[in-house]
């Protein structure tokens, strides 16, 4: 293959998301010279990272593990509580939003290091700040319960972005924007030795002692997601980056790489029916406070259990229940009573609200008689309204003898005004990836490391399946970019003495 020039580095790594520049910095540290290829444009880099909330989920012990993390920044006026979330919550909670299919040897690597490197993140200048999405008020004190999130990136996920590059350039990390690496090199002996990219100025290709992929799934390949994910997953809005193509896959695959995870799965969270088509997180199309109203399709029928858990341990499997629906679609359905509990990304949007439950199922032309007696038997099967209604955890309000009954934050859908919002399903990123072990190599089909050719990050299989808890994908990526920064650096230096 022709080339209009070469140049050489230690460690290659395609993809400058939070997995890679984490990689990319732990390598630095220890001596290499390090380039990053970065698809997108300098104003889009930092792939999903750059539109996600920018939340860690972390093991800790509560707010005494937080406060360190915190220092420096702008807390709310206050007493601060943030209860302990420990390992094997963690841990559990992973595993059994899988249905027991994890690789439980990775998934405890990144629980058990997920509060070192949150910590080593903000040794390396990163700044967090509390997270006031999670946060319930109560008197004075302000609470993030268990299973809640209550750290995140300065700025959200542009912050942590940018905070990130600008680490890395006073680092003098280079990196390659517009960049798009084409085909991984491997020499004789079987090692990945370089990849060819292709730059504004043509082919170049570069040779490196190893490689590491951190390029994201194919969420933004419509011809992979109707061949892996099935019917109109063509169709589906995209939340998540343009830039993810699933062009390192297929790199890799070309090597021998082994695939592993739930190709037939992926994060498919719940947006606003009017959002973008392509990288609708960038808008605010979040709807997330489905816990508090009925959700409803165009037949006027319910469809899952909407009090299910929190929020961050269902978000990621509704959108894919959504999706099932005729036309695509659903309505969050509130009361007056609910319409005070909505997250900020319902304000000042398009919305229907109606004096009346007929006038609203007629403005949005469902089926009128079936909504109507979707919502009288909902508010007649709710059995336990004497206990408190508790917006920050699972207060077991809930309806008995439907098909679905909901089984928190049940309250009745009977006060004027009524107000609806149409969602749809929100693709965000894909779930089965390259194998990759505890030193984030990559296996090939005779489950053997590729020498020289590493992986994290949402290109990785393996670690979730079927359903996801919110800012687990960040803490994974940033603790297996760690690992992978730090292997590729030693098998450099020893395959190159």
């Amino acid at each position: 293959m022709d080339v209009v020039k070469k140049i050489r580095c230690d460690i290659a790594v395609i993809g400058g998301g939070n997995a890679g520049l984490v990689a990319a910095l732990e390598a630095k540290n220890r001596g290499a010279h390090v380039l990053i290829i970065e698809k997108a444009p300098q104003k889009a880099r930092g792939g999903n990272s750059r539109h996600s909330e920018a939340l860690f989920r972390v093991a800790t012990e509560g707010t005494k593990d937080y406060l360190p993390l915190l220092e420096g920044a702008q807390l709310p006026k206050g007493e601060i509580e943030i209860e302990p979330y420990s390992k094997d919550d963690f841990y559990n909670k992973v595993i059994k939003l899988s249905e027991g299919l994890s690789n439980r040897t990775l998934t405890e690597i990144f629980v058990d290091r997920s509060l070192e490197t949150v910590t080593w993140m903000k040794e390396q200048g990163l700044q967090w700040e509390l997270n006031p999405l999670h946060v319930a008020k109560i008197g004075d004190k302000l609470l993030w319960s268990a299973g809640q999130i209550p750290l995140r990136a300065l700025g959200s996920g542009e912050g942590l972005v940018e905070q990130l590059y600008g680490i890395v350039e006073k680092q003098n990390i280079e990196v390659m924007y517009e960049t798009a690496a084409r085909s991984l090199i491997m020499d004789a002996q079987g090692k990945v030795c370089g990849v060819v990219v292709s730059a504004l100025e043509g082919l170049i290709q570069i040779d490196a002692k190893s490689v590491i992929l951190a390029c994201g799934g194919f969420q933004a390949n419509p011809a992979w997601r109707r061949r892996y994910l099935g019917e109109n997953w063509d169709l589906v809005k995209l939340r998540g980056t343009r830039y993810d193509t699933g062009d390192g896959l297929k790199m890799a695959i070309d090597m021998g790489a082994q695939l592993a995870g739930h190709w037939g799965g992926c994060h498919a969270s719940v947006v606003s029916e009017d959002s973008p088509m392509i990288e609708a997180a960038s808008g605010g199309s979040e709807r997330y406070s489905y816990p508090y109203c009925i959700m409803v399709n165009r037949e006027g029928e319910r469809f899952v259990d909407e009090g299910e858990d929190l929020q961050v341990f269902t978000y990621a499997k509704f959108g894919k229940e959504i999706a099932k629906q005729p036309g695509g679609v659903a309505f969050q359905i509130f009361d007056a009573k609910a319409i005070p509990l909505l997250r900020s990304t319902y304000q000042n949007v398009e919305k229907v609200e109606c004096g009346s439950l007929e006038e609203l199922a007629e403005a949005l032309d469902i089926n009128v008689g079936k909504f109507l007696k979707t919502v009288a038997a909902y508010n007649a099967a709710i059995v336990n309204e004497d206990k408190p209604f508790l917006m920050y955890k699972r207060d077991d309000r809930r309806t008995r003898g439907l098909n679905p009954d909901k089984t928190n934050w049940a309250q009745k859908v009977d006060t004027p005004p009524y107000q609806a919002y149409a969602v749809v399903c929100g693709l965000t990123m894909t779930y089965g990836g390259l194998k990759a072990n505890e030193k984030s190599q990559v296996i090939d089909t005779a489950d053997r490391p590729i020498k020289g050719l590493y992986a994290v990050g949402e290109i990785t299989g393996g670690f979730f399946y079927h359903n996801y808890p919110s800012g687990t994908g960040l803490v994974r990526g940033a603790v297996m970019g760690r690992i992978a920064g730090a292997e590729a650096f030693s098998f450099s230096r020893l395959s190159h003495q």
